[in-house]
């Protein structure tokens, strides 16, 4: 498992990645896992664990995360 860091929102967040698309995010409030799916035309959608919906601030915490793995 890989720890890291992303800013997001102008904070500092933690996150641990615990497989290729899982994501643990230690979020001020509370700790998330974090999934990315790949829609059929190759577009990833981030998700909180056992939820189906995709809201602005877990796709904002999924771009910061894909922006960090691409640059490591």
């Amino acid at each position: 498992m890989s720890q890291f860091q992303v800013k997001v929102g102008g904070h500092e967040i933690g996150v641990t990645q615990s497989d290729e698309n899982t994501f643990i995010v230690r979020l001020p409030d509370k700790t998330i896992h974090l999934v990315r799916k790949q829609d059929n035309e190759g577009a990833n959608h981030w998700f909180e664990e056992g939820k189906d919906n995709e809201t602005p601030q877990l796709s904002d915490l999924g771009t910061a995360i894909e922006k960090h793995l691409l640059s490591n």
